[in-house]
């Protein structure tokens, strides 16, 4: 008896390919996507330019601003608790690494620090000596309107609501394929 004249074998033989093609390339295709979007989160989407537009540069951006403002805090006699509170956190977001929820924390804790050291310095100060903390504190809102309006935070939404749906949320648990970070978007 011929392959094809048998049905029953055929039709296992299908199913059979069927399930393969869906579980080896499914469970690899949603590895890659969040291999590109993690690129987008480091690279930005457009990696012709000379300077970088992504969430990595922005978040460094967001560090070197409140420190800078830690710094005319530290000039305007500020709380020492609260200065430090800025740099140990703008160092936390700087420090990079593949964390993105250990990140997201670390930005979550600036962005506390900073608002708390600039309430200080404006409930202590004159506005005619705050120009150059303002102008560090509106230069870290600048950054942090960046990180809020960058793409990385909408793809990692998508793919985080492709990955709930079936059956990438089975292929998902087979293949360690975790949720991505959205910062809080």
């Amino acid at each position: 008896m011929r392959f094809s004249e048998n049905r029953k074998l055929a039709t296992v033989v299908l199913i059979v390919c069927i399930v393969a093609s869906i579980v080896l390339f499914g469970g690899g295709g949603l590895r890659n996507e969040r291999y590109d979007i993690l690129q987008v989160f480091s690279d930005g989407t457009d990696t012709s330019l000379s300077v970088r537009h992504s969430m990595e540069a922005y978040l460094l951006r967001c560090s070197e601003r409140a420190n800078a403002l830690a710094e005319q805090g530290v000039l305007l006699g500020a709380d020492e608790a609260l200065v430090e509170s800025v740099r140990t956190a703008a160092a936390a977001v700087a420090e990079g690494g593949e964390d993105l929820d250990a990140r997201h924390a670390a930005y979550q804790e600036l962005l506390t620090a900073v608002e708390s050291l600039y309430t200080a310095l404006e409930q202590e100060h004159e506005s005619t000596e705050l120009v150059d903390a303002r102008l560090a504190y509106n230069d870290f809102k600048g950054a942090v309107n960046l990180i809020q309006n960058d793409q990385y935070p909408v793809m990692a939404s998508e793919f985080n609501r492709k990955l709930e749906a079936f059956p990438a949320n089975l292929l998902a648990g087979l293949f360690g394929v975790e949720p991505l970070n959205t910062f809080g978007w």
